[in-house]
């Protein structure tokens, strides 16, 4: 019977997992992370293009799990890895929470609350639950790591974060980093409990000793290697000016959402509150009297992430002394851990903590359960209702975004790929992350796609600049593509596209990011190329053979 109750939990909070996790195909990060393992397998596919052509930073997930694109279409691998990734982590996050909760059910409620946590508390945008991806099978070793530590395997924990790491260097290597630190606090609160001798305190005593944690330790380099060699030689061969440059694109201009503390206070300041309170109801929950020496080093743990996020925030606050010397270390994502872990580490204690009270022998304590459980009830409901919602309707790509989101993108993609040669290039609008995986033709470039490499991401920054920015890019105002139209784009800016890139097709969006149409009220550059394709929202040009224009 125990057997089938456990089962079933695992099955109700992969259910939960699912609701939360569907989107439309391909979600935020799919055609950025599928399209790339597709063309490391088959560098055919969409031959050409600059994004798919850079160099690999994700091997482990593309010899792993990329080798499916060429047994079945990229729509049908996307919804394997989702299954893959959403019960790992429902199996993992039953594991995780087994020696936590008395009560059967309350992992299915941990598992929502701590979505509902995650959704609304995460200052720096990360999440768990959600496409396929690399640190989405990452994070399934996470998940049992940290089970392991519940029951104080230090050395589970580590081979386990190591698999994490192989996976996603940075959410396993994090994690294994937070380890290191919990052992080293937990190491001298052991020393101080010796020193006093007493029975009692040499009981509390439960660290393994450095000689002890060797084959974990062992184990987690080993695995973290085939991941960590190859990013740092995404940069070996690079100089070293081209590498500060890219290193300052990606932390200043491109990712700052994730990387600075003083972008998140400007841009999400609300979030950055609730993440405030969060650590407030943290340490409530940890004067709380542990429950065993596992509870004690999971809370460790979660205070390592604290701690490694408040060094992010000291690095930040020297971006205006030393801009290069910060940039260097904030691309590491300080805050990626924290961003996971209080709102992991609240979910678990906070819901313990009221089923404690609801197993109370004094009334008023139970009450006060019941209403505690009763809030948790409700905020998980709320996620599950705004889940549901997204059903009742058809969906659309969170990955496009305004126009793009809509049939007639799709029109504009299929006749694309049906009707212009399969190594055409395309000069496509800012915010569009799909064309490529519907209309399978390569691209100048977007936003969304930067390289890993510096060599390949200060080109990437090049691009930006000659598509989406005037001549004189010291003129903010002259934004030709970023407003999400290439309408105003004079012609000698489209000849340089030609020339210097091998444009062949130019994508024009009728609508600005706000939804406005654009007219074009004096001729322009953009209309002396050949039309070929037209809808409400989106218009083709051919850039190969241009028309005179049209005097006056």
């Amino acid at each position: 019977m125990k057997f089938c109750l456990n089962k079933l939990e695992i099955l109700l909070i992969f259910t939960a997992f699912f609701l939360v996790g569907t989107y439309a195909v391909p979600d935020v990060n799919e055609a950025h992370y599928i399209e790339k393992a597709a063309h490391f397998w088959d560098p055919d596919y969409v031959h050409g293009d600059f994004f798919l052509d850079s160099k690999d930073a994700h091997a482990v997930f593309y010899w792993t799990f990329g080798w499916l694109t060429l047994l079945f279409p990229m729509e049908t691998v996307i919804w394997i890895g989702r299954s893959l990734t959403w019960f790992g982590m429902a199996a993992g996050w039953h594991w995780m929470t087994r020696p936590i909760f008395k009560r059967w059910g309350l992992g299915v409620l941990s598992a929502l609350f701590f979505l509902f946590l995650n959704q609304n508390c995460s200052c720096a945008g990360e999440w768990v639950v959600g496409g396929v991806e690399a640190k989405g099978f990452s994070y399934v070793f996470v998940f049992f790591g940290l089970g392991e530590l519940f029951r104080n395997r230090w050395n589970r924990a580590l081979f386990l974060f190591g698999i994490s790491a192989m996976f996603h260097v940075l959410v396993g290597g994090w994690c294994i980093t937070a380890l290191g630190i919990a052992w080293l606090v937990l190491k001298f609160y052991e020393r101080d409990l010796k020193k006093s001798g007493t029975p009692e305190d040499l009981e509390k005593c439960f660290l393994p000793s450095l000689r002890e944690l060797l084959p974990g330790l062992t184990a987690a380099v080993l695995f973290t290697l085939p991941a960590l060699v190859p990013a740092l030689q995404l940069n070996a061969d690079v100089p070293a000016e081209t590498a500060r440059n890219a290193t300052h694109l990606y932390v200043y201009e491109r990712l700052p959402h994730h990387l600075l503390l003083s972008h998140m206070a400007e841009h999400n300041t609300e979030k950055l509150g609730l993440f405030g309170v969060l650590i407030l109801v943290w340490n409530f929950l940890c004067a709380r009297p542990r429950t065993s020496h596992g509870d004690m080093t999971f809370r460790t743990f979660i205070y390592a992430a604290l701690g490694i996020a408040v060094i992010g925030w000291g690095i930040n606050l020297f971006i205006e002394i030393a801009p290069d010397a910060a940039a260097s270390l904030l691309r590491y994502y300080w805050f990626r851990l924290a961003d996971i872990m209080l709102p992991l580490g609240v979910a678990l204690l906070f819901i313990r903590y009221a089923d404690g009270l609801c197993r109370s022998t004094v009334s008023s304590h139970r009450l006060r359960g019941v209403l505690l459980l009763g809030l948790v009830i409700l905020a998980s409901g709320m996620t599950l209702y705004s889940s549901l919602g997204k059903f009742s309707k058809p969906m659309r790509p969170r990955s496009c975004s305004g126009a793009s989101r809509g049939e007639t993108w799709q029109e504009l993609c299929r006749f694309a790929r049906e009707n212009t040669e399969k190594d055409a290039l395309f000069v496509v609008p800012y915010t569009t992350r799909t064309f490529r995986w519907f209309a399978r033709r390569g691209e100048v470039g977007v936003w969304k796609d930067i390289p890993q490499d510096a060599g390949g991401l200060c080109e990437w920054w090049e691009r930006m600049q000659d598509q989406f920015y005037a001549f004189d890019i010291s003129k903010p105002g002259q934004t030709y593509g970023r407003a999400g139209s290439f309408t105003q784009m004079p012609k000698a800016k489209i000849e340089l596209l030609k020339t210097k890139y091998g444009a062949d097709y130019i994508v024009r969006n009728k609508h600005d990011l706000k939804g406005r149409h654009i007219l074009m009220e004096t001729p322009n550059g953009i209309e002396d190329y050949e039309l070929i394709f037209e809808n409400k929202d989106f218009e083709l040009r051919r850039l190969s053979d241009a028309r005179p224009p049209v005097t006056p």
